[in-house]
């Protein structure tokens, strides 16, 4: 039976000689994977390939069977030509880190339509983004949290100036636990918290304080969904901005 669907693509490897495994989220049934045979055809012919890129917007057309592992694709098409997001290397270097974020935490294969608009809006204000492209992934990061189920309360004062990272909350002294970020990281926190993601460049971060924050949104990933959660991109994306 062919199943038409919009996927978001998160991360590829190569199958065989010409082939390509494509994981996804998608619009409807969540996280699937893709079989994409002759995606590397001979010659100077332009494969398939060039469709799977992090992050790409797709409409495809794929042979579904219930409770198969992958579906093999029988066409695909962009949806969205992207003006800036795989050809600014900044950007780029963003767009891989993001794809892998979603790809380590997204893990249902069910329809959640709201998270899906959210992913797909998200990557469109990427692309279109002229100012504050630096901080858009540490909005993205604590937006994301709200779908996953942990997303912080935002009560930061003077009173209560330290961010709780196991119950998500900012208290007025450090809990016993030991789990809790210092009051300027925290107060940083509770900016971005409240920074829209189509206004990055109202988030006023030097390169060490953009370092810490994106290592303490990680350690508040890794607090709620497991030690074993690794982001293998964020050494390179944190390189990015020294």
């Amino acid at each position: 039976m062919l199943q038409h669907n919009r996927v978001i693509v998160l991360r590829t490897v190569r199958y065989k000689e010409n082939s390509l495994i494509v994981s996804c989220y998608a619009q409807e049934h969540g996280r699937i994977t893709l079989l994409v045979n002759n995606a590397f055809p001979k010659g100077k012919k332009v494969g398939l390939n060039v469709y799977f890129q992090p992050l790409a917007i797709l409409d495809v057309v794929y042979y579904y069977r219930p409770n198969a592992e992958m579906y093999r694709v029988k066409e695909v098409t962009p949806t969205y030509a992207f003006t800036s997001l795989h050809q600014n290397p900044i950007k780029l270097t963003i767009t891989i880190f993001l794809s892998e974020l979603i790809y380590r935490t997204v893990r249902e294969q069910e329809t959640n339509q709201h998270l899906f608009a959210f992913i797909e809006n998200s990557v469109q204000m990427l692309d279109n983004l002229n100012n504050g492209v630096a901080n858009f992934h540490l909005i993205f990061m604590v937006q994301l949290s709200r779908y996953l189920g942990f997303y912080p309360l935002n009560r930061w004062s003077p009173a209560e100036p330290y961010f709780d990272i196991k119950n998500g909350v900012f208290c007025g002294v450090e809990p016993a636990h030991g789990f809790v970020l210092e009051n300027q990281t925290s107060k940083q926190l509770s900016n971005l918290i409240d920074t829209p993601m189509l206004k990055p460049e109202l988030l006023t971060l030097n390169q060490h304080q953009r370092q810490m924050l994106i290592e303490a949104i990680a350690s508040f990933y890794r607090f709620h969904l497991g030690s074993g959660v690794r982001f293998r991109t964020l050494p390179i994306l944190i390189q990015l901005f020294e």
